[in-house]
């Protein structure tokens, strides 16, 4: 059986409610610094995302400026390409004129090197003068049978003649007056 055992009363119990007191303050008080640290960590990862952000935007900017540079830069080398190819195409050309304008002078270098060659050359223009005129032609008289008098006597009225002799003679041999 079970005995009866005697309960205490109220009365008997003596409680000491300061410690109660005392430990829901600190719990409390921790519960707040919780809460502080909490918001603390929750700016700090705003921040760190509000910074992150910026530095995504950065970048993305920076790399959209960096591809119009590219683009700019391929479109100039583009340009310059082109205008190397011009230049390049523009000095063939001078040399060829150069290459042209030398063989020419080369001609009349040997044409007028030796007396023997002048002589030459005024026979030519001579015979080519007579094809180009006929006896009604003040000129007619000068190169009918004479040769080098045609130069000292006559020039004012062949003067035209002269000329046309002269370039024909010296389109014979390559070089083109106008």
């Amino acid at each position: 059986m079970i005995e009866h055992m005697d309960w205490p009363t109220l009365g008997d119990i003596h409680l000491d409610v300061s410690y109660s007191a005392n430990s829901a303050s600190q719990v409390a008080a921790l519960e707040e610094e919780r809460e502080r640290l909490a918001e603390k960590q929750a700016e700090e990862i705003r921040r760190d995302r509000l910074r992150n952000d910026k530095a995504a935007c950065a970048m993305e900017q920076t790399a959209v400026n960096t591809a119009e540079t590219n683009q700019y830069l391929q479109e100039t080398i583009k340009y310059q390409k082109k205008a190397i190819g011009s230049l390049e195409e523009q000095l063939n050309y001078l040399k060829q004129l150069n290459d042209v304008n030398e063989r020419q002078l080369q001609v009349l270098r040997n044409i007028f090197a030796s007396g023997e060659d002048g002589v030459a050359v005024e026979k030519e223009l001579i015979k080519i003068i007579r094809s180009q005129i006929d006896e009604t032609h003040p000129l007619w008289e000068y190169v009918k049978d004479k040769g080098g008098d045609l130069l000292v006597n006559g020039v004012s009225a062949g003067l035209p003649i002269l000329y046309l002799s002269l370039r024909t003679y010296l389109a014979s041999k390559g070089i083109m007056l106008p």
